[in-house]
């Protein structure tokens, strides 16, 4: 199970930050979550993912799909990274 928080948002930012497990149980609603978020945004978005225990790869391609120029993430877990900087998403993942 995953929950996705509100951390900070104002004029021009929004930071969810992502928590638990996205796994092959919840990689459904992960998908139908992130890609609601993503088409509502009217802002940059930073997804902080430092609470997350687990990710599947086919989460992080969902995001390599959806992600946009405003859309930047945070603390990803090292295969993740790799897998954007593959995709050639490199500027759009935070250290």
């Amino acid at each position: 199970m995953f929950i996705i928080r509100k951390m900070f948002k104002n004029d021009l930012t929004l930071i969810l930050k992502i928590e638990g497990a996205i796994t092959e149980r919840n990689f459904v609603i992960w998908s139908n979550e992130i890609s609601y978020l993503i088409k509502r945004a009217d802002r940059q978005i930073i997804l902080e993912f430092c609470e997350v225990t687990s990710l599947i790869p086919k989460a992080v391609n969902i995001l390599i799909e959806l992600i946009t120029n405003d859309m930047y993430l945070l603390n990803c877990p090292i295969f993740a990274k790799n897998m954007l900087h593959s995709a050639g998403l490199a500027k759009n993942v935070l250290d």
